[in-house]
């Protein structure tokens, strides 16, 4: 269960993901970009970029590790990191620890590889040094590093927390009268704008590869429907609850989640932050296995089926919802 930290916690946290996320991987980055450059001059002017399962496939210039290794090992910290560090200005949770970790050990694999592979072709090696072996030390050195960057960072988690609990939720029926609950789980205005103008540049992008005639240009068509059929799937969802249970329909017919009221074992009122306990929006899993239709912070009807399973949707006056929900469930009990 999530506890409620301190500002001097979060501070504490928020150095440590600082750290680990963004300062250690670009000085690996660095460091692999130092060796590359200075074995430049023993190099060959063509060197093998890209291994297959036949062998070497794929050739350029040494210079081109360089740029590579400066630009990923820079980039992707950065993307890691700064969105995490504008976001979760006075919360944290353990998906931003587990994503400095990933920025960390991600660091340590490219590093280990663009270094091992530019070291096995200069001119002057003798050693048995192969790409499998590279690889090896690679995926070594993602797994290792990234666990001490998870370890040594503290463990500090803030949710407000539970509000209420089904014992604490009393909705006054006559004799016979029954309760029904409509509403709306919709991402906000800034995820909207977000996604819009992501969506435009993908397909400005696929319309421009279209007008350049390369071949790729039907791949990229296919995913760029794919991802605005996904988007319409996930931005608006209808939530129903009576007698019968809670129901959440996207508002294209699919996904959508039916739980009886015999199947529930608990109701809750929780607020939810959805990147510090779900690593952001959407549909997600957190950390803890609870499942959820998580677009916005703030309350969120949770319910614990009797198998232990927990489901989380964000919704506006969550606490009628969860209100008239356990009425059904002691309709049920009845």
């Amino acid at each position: 269960m999530n506890t409620v930290a301190s500002t001097q916690d979060i501070r504490r946290a928020r150095r440590s993901f600082l750290l680990v996320g963004l300062v250690v991987p670009v000085v690996l980055a660095a460091i692999a970009v130092a060796f590359i450059v200075a074995w430049l001059p023993d190099l060959p002017e063509t060197i093998v970029t890209h291994w297959g399962p036949e062998g070497p496939n794929g050739y350029a210039s040494p210079a081109l590790f360089v740029w590579v290794q400066a630009v990923l090992g820079l980039g992707l910290p950065l993307l890691l990191t700064l969105p995490i560090l504008a976001l979760m200005k006075n919360s944290w949770g353990v998906t931003c620890r587990l994503l400095a970790a990933i920025s960390l050990g991600t660091a340590a694999l490219l590093s280990v590889m663009f270094v091992g592979s530019v070291a096995m072709q200069r001119e002057s090696n003798s050693s048995a040094l192969g790409i499998g072996t590279v690889l090896a030390l690679g995926f070594g050195a993602l797994v290792v590093i990234g666990l001490i960057g998870w370890f040594v960072q503290p463990n500090v988690t803030t949710s407000a927390g539970q509000v209420s609990d089904e014992a604490s939720l009393h909705l006054r029926l006559a004799p016979g009268e029954k309760a029904a609950w409509f509403g709306a789980a919709a991402m906000g205005r800034p995820g909207i704008i977000g996604l819009a103008v992501s969506v435009l540049v993908l397909c400005a992008t696929t319309v421009w590869v279209f007008v350049l005639g390369d071949s790729s240009a039907w791949i990229l068509a296919i995913v760029t429907l794919l991802l605005i059929a996904l988007i319409a799937m996930t931005l608006v969802f209808r939530v129903r609850v009576n007698a019968a249970g809670l129901r959440v329909r996207s508002v294209v017919g699919w996904p959508r989640w039916d739980i009886a009221a015999s199947e529930i074992a608990d109701v809750k009122v929780v607020q939810v932050n959805p990147m510090a306990e779900f690593g952001g929006w959407g549909l997600r899993i957190a950390v803890d296995g609870r499942m959820g239709v998580v677009l916005r912070t703030g309350e969120a009807l949770q319910v614990t089926r009797s198998s232990g399973r927990v489901f989380v949707v964000t919704i506006d006056d969550a606490r009628t919802a969860a209100s008239v929900l356990s009425s059904a469930m002691k309709g049920t009990d009845s």
